[in-house]
């Protein structure tokens, strides 16, 4: 039987009513979006889903698709530590617009998924192995905070990172990428 994989996201778990309250995340079969039951296991995606973790999936395993990727915008704050409170943007559908919001603060507006934490470095090399889309300002801004927490937060820095070199080069050399992520 073919199951008609379609989502941008899937869940092991199903979103709650409430704030990050989640159900069923032992269900073997994923939820769409986080919200609909499906037949879908983990081994029925394809290589372009990576699995993630996230505060923006109440840290629940997801499973993210990396093909067909428009756009990629990204955000930082300068606190002492990585990824942790920064945001990938993702759009399948057009390039992103940068509107101000409510309060009158820039911010992407037409993202199809929003994703923060750890899992930045693989999605931007997900994106760039799957979709082929220029993440070039994605590694910019990240290559940014870098040297921001470097320069501001050495003790930081040097628990979390140590070497003064790509955030890229060094996560491969240690291993913290997938490595079905990584060039032949």
């Amino acid at each position: 039987m073919v199951k008609r994989i379609t989502a941008e996201f899937y869940t092991r778990g199903k979103f709650g009513k409430r704030l990050r309250e989640t159900l069923d995340t032992g269900n073997p079969f994923l939820y769409s979006k986080g919200r609909y039951p499906t037949k879908i296991t983990s081994e029925d995606l394809p290589e372009d889903y990576i699995e993630i973790h996230s505060r923006s999936i109440w840290y629940m395993t997801g499973y993210l698709k990396t093909s067909g990727i428009v756009d990629i915008g990204y955000t930082w704050i300068k606190e002492n530590h990585l990824f942790k409170d920064d945001y990938i943007y993702i759009s399948y559908k057009e390039k992103l617009r940068i509107e101000p919001d409510e309060w009158g603060l820039k911010r992407y507006a037409n993202y199809d998924v929003c994703i923060c934490g750890n899992d930045i470095i693989n999605i931007v090399l997900a994106a760039e192995k799957y979709s082929h889309c220029d993440t070039s300002f994605a590694r910019s801004e990240i290559e940014k905070e870098r040297i921001w927490l470097r320069d501001n937060e050495p003790e930081e820095y040097a628990r979390m990172v140590g070497e003064d070199r790509d955030i890229f080069e060094l996560w491969i050399d240690r291993g913290y990428i997938d490595p079905k992520l990584l060039p032949p």
